[in-house]
């Protein structure tokens, strides 16, 4: 089976926008970091550090895999995997009734809390990324990379939409609670 070009550009457009946007900003807050991975409360505290650290190197594989395109299954089912483990992370602190804990995304200018939503975004992400695994290397016609272009930036707009309502949900539910 192959996947159409455009698809599979939309794909790796959409995935390493996310990468590159997760590192970037754990980056930034680099010393929030290891501080937020123990609060996921999943690994001794000295863990904390080094675990953060290798998902930033993990995600920059994965970046630079699909946007190059080289390794490109091995991107994609890393890419799965890591979203796949973190939204295992947010439903083990979810089930534990710790909603408060800040997910470590890193996008929004506004903190985002563990919710059933953001585990929802993750899976729906992680789907969105499966047709790499039988994507071919070729390249496609104009249309179809126009197609791809549009595609991918059209949805991870809506990627970054979202997490920024889910984070005016909660900052507003605080503001209700605050001023009731």
């Amino acid at each position: 089976m192959t996947v159409d070009p455009s698809i599979a550009l939309a794909a790796r457009l959409l995935g390493a926008l996310v990468f590159v946007a997760a590192v970037g900003g754990k980056i930034r807050h680099r010393h929030e970091l290891a501080g937020v991975v123990a609060n996921y409360r999943l690994l001794p505290q000295r863990l904390a550090a080094p675990a953060a650290w290798m998902i930033v190197g993990l995600e920059c594989l994965a970046a630079l895999s699909l946007i190059s395109g080289l390794r490109l299954r091995t991107g994609a089912v890393l890419s799965i995997a890591l979203l796949g483990g973190f939204a295992l992370a947010m439903s083990i602190n979810l089930a534990r009734g710790r909603r408060e804990v800040d997910c470590g995304c890193f996008q929004s200018g506004l903190r985002l809390r563990l919710s059933a939503a953001l585990v929802a975004r993750n899976a729906v992400l992680a789907a969105s990324l499966t047709p790499l695994l039988a994507a071919r290397a070729g390249s496609g016609g104009a249309l179809q990379w126009v197609d791809g272009l549009g595609a991918g930036l059209a949805a991870y707009a809506l990627y970054q939409v979202s997490g920024e309502l889910l984070s005016l949900r909660h900052f507003s539910a605080q503001l209700r609670r605050r001023f009731a």
